[in-house]
Order: structure tokens, then sequence, then C-alpha cells
């Protein structure tokens, strides 16, 4: 039986989903929501699986922009495109699953939410 909450689906959905706030928000969110909920490991779970994703989204972009440039990042904005696709989809489904109740591990990224604790 689900014994998760509607708040902690609420607040897991929101980690997950808040690239969709603009700005820095897609960062701000997770990050809040991961220092505020270590308490409750189901939303802590999602907040950190979120932050990485996001943080390795805007690494990724920061580094392509800056090779932007010097005139060879233009080759990896495709590359970046495809990124930001998969971060839309995982999400998603990362989203549907804490509605769910369940949790959720994005892909290519676990080496890095292990080191996040």
């Amino acid at each position: 039986m689900d014994t998760t909450t509607g708040e902690q689906k609420l607040l897991a959905i929101i980690a997950h989903l808040s690239y969709l706030l603009g700005g820095l928000g897609f960062i701000i969110a997770p990050l809040l929501i991961f220092l505020l909920k270590k308490d409750d490991s189901f939303v802590y779970e999602h907040a950190r699986q979120a932050l990485v994703a996001h943080l390795a989204i805007l690494v990724a972009s920061a580094l392509v922009g800056l090779l932007c440039f010097l005139l060879i990042g233009i080759l990896l904005v495709p590359v970046l495109v495809i990124l930001w696709l998969v971060l839309l989809v995982t999400s998603i489904i990362a989203g549907a699953r804490a509605l769910n109740g369940e949790y959720y591990q994005y892909p290519f990224i676990q080496g890095l939410v292990g080191k996040l604790q």
C-alpha cells in the first residue's frame, strides 16, 4: 500500500519539473526541497536526483556556451539540445513515478548522485 502523502508527492514533482520555473528556479527549487526535507526519505531522494540532473545540464550548457565563444562549441549545440530533451522526458517520467509514490533514478548520473548526501 502506498504510504506517501499528497504533500510528499507534490514536493517530489516540483523538484523534478522545476525547470519549468525558468531562470535559476530549476536549481533553487530542488535545492531548497533537498535541504529542507532531509528527514523525509521519499522527498529527499527525489530532490537529490532532480538537483544532480539539473546541475549536470547546467554545467553542460555552460561549457557549450563557453566553447561557442571559441567557435568550436557550435558543433556541440545539437548534443546539448538532445540532452535537454532527455532531461525533459526523464523529468516527466520521474514526476509520474513520484505521483505514483515510486522512486526514480535518472540515467547516466548515478555516480554523481551517490556523491551527494
